[in-house]
């Protein structure tokens, strides 16, 4: 009990604010004064040669001493910039081999380091690899996942460009078939719609375009039984041949104004004679709307009788 009176009297926390008074004091003091400070600095290459590609395994970085206050010095501890670079700014002195000028030197002091100069970038020689870059043209490949409305279904969809061209190393672009993107489903979406997907260069390849469009369309489905009748093919000429039964159920899903729309002549149900077996002929859906789907419900095949005149 005594030591807890003794560690919060008056006496013990003045002590403790003057200590953080006077740390406080000689914290402003040092960064009030001029210092040299070094930081890595990590570079972005631009303006990239016409037809050439910067080959590299990791983000580059140098290291830039900088003098100024302290204060203006603090804040790129926990803040330094990105520095974007234009490759053509540098000067060539061996192959794979560059320099910074002193105008390029001045040019990131006033963009990156307005208050404070620059003394000494290290390495003062960095190594950039430009190899010769290939192009190929490669489709879009778009697929939605998610989960849909009850009796709604995607009737069809649209991707703007449907190609793109990829531009990076030969060894790169053998690999590449498409460009593979996925999208989910709106919520609750009962119309058609349209949106649009961002495109990414990748250190290694890059996009002729940086997003594509594309627009969704949507149908209200159902489900109906018809009756179809069954049309023989093939028959030789010179016997009869009865089909049992002629008229077959079927099961048509799709988009509610297809099916109500529909013409008997819309659906071809056939038979062919030349797949007949010993008692049956298989049947197959030879046309229908290309919305809608067709299946048997009830048999695939019919029984057939010969008759000779």
């Amino acid at each position: 009990m005594k030591l807890n009176r003794y560690f919060f009297s008056k006496r013990t926390i003045g002590i403790l604010f003057c200590i953080l008074l006077a740390a406080l004091t000689w914290l402003v003091g040092k960064l009030s004064k001029e210092a040299t400070q070094q930081y890595t600095i990590k570079l972005r290459y631009m303006e990239v040669p016409t037809e050439r590609f910067v080959e590299m395994e990791a983000s580059p970085t140098i290291k830039v001493k900088l003098r100024g206050v302290g204060f203006s010095l603090f804040k790129y501890t926990f803040s330094p910039p990105v520095v974007s670079l234009s490759v053509h700014k540098l000067k060539k002195v061996g192959k794979d081999k560059y320099v910074f000028t002193e105008n390029l030197k001045q040019q990131l002091n006033r963009q990156y380091f307005p208050d404070v100069r620059i003394e000494e970038i290290q390495p003062d020689t960095i190594k950039i690899y430009l190899k010769k870059i290939k192009q190929k043209k490669v489709p879009v490949r778009l697929q939605f996942s998610g989960t849909l409305q009850e009796d709604y279904q995607v009737d069809s969809y649209k991707v703007f460009p449907d190609s793109v061209v990829v531009s990076g190393l030969a060894a790169d672009l053998d690999t590449i078939t498409g460009v593979y993107l996925q999208k989910k489903y709106k919520r609750n979406v009962t119309t058609s719609y349209s949106g649009e997907i961002r495109i990414t260069d990748t250190p290694k390849l890059h996009y002729d375009t940086d997003k594509v469009t594309f627009s969704l369309q949507m149908v209200h489905v159902t489900e109906q039984e018809i009756k179809a009748k069954v049309q023989l093919i093939h028959q030789p000429f010179s016997v009869e041949v009865k089909l049992f039964p002629e008229e077959v159920p079927l099961l048509l899903t799709g988009d509610v104004e297809t099916i109500r729309n529909l013409k008997p002549t819309d659906i071809t149900i056939v038979a062919d004679y030349n797949q007949r077996k010993d008692r049956y002929i298989p049947l197959e859906v030879r046309k229908k709307p290309a919305s809608l789907n067709v299946n048997f419900t009830e048999q695939k095949e019919v029984e057939y009788l010969i008759i000779h005149e």
